[in-house]
């Protein structure tokens, strides 16, 4: 795992390296490696890396879309003591964001895919702020 190797923000460069050498132990031809690795080193979202081939927009999309499969492990990143303990609306707050700033990197023909489910998700992640003033709940 990436950030076993090295830290979390620098993944895409470390999996630059692991896609290396399995594509190497795989014997996969040189050029159409060499690709991969470009894949792997641009798909990262909060770098602004250009991505020149539609083979790199389509791995960056894909990790985007990741986080959309995986919002209980976004949780996890916010309100654990381990990595960022935030309360539990600072917690929401930071996975609406990281979904938005997701959303918002996306390529239009993926935008529009995703655009329905995107747009339910920060409905449901938004109730939980409609509830509170609702109920007057306090933390």
């Amino acid at each position: 795992m990436p950030s076993e190797i090295g830290p979390r923000e620098e993944h895409n460069i470390y999996g630059v390296k692991i896609a290396d050498e399995l594509l190497t132990k795989l014997d996969y031809p040189q050029d159409r490696k060499e690709r991969v690795k470009e894949c792997v080193l641009r798909h990262r979202g909060s770098k602004d890396l250009p991505r020149n081939t539609i083979e790199e927009q389509c791995v960056a999309d894909a990790d985007v879309m990741a986080h959309f499969d995986c919002i209980p492990s976004l949780f996890h990143l916010a309100f654990c003591k381990n990595e960022m303990g935030l309360s539990i609306e600072d917690g929401t707050e930071f996975v609406k964001k990281k979904l938005e700033r997701d959303y918002n990197k996306l390529s239009s023909r993926t935008k529009e895919i995703l655009k329905e489910r995107y747009e339910n998700i920060i409905k449901v992640l938004l109730l939980n702020n409609i509830m509170k003033q609702l109920f007057y709940i306090k933390e």
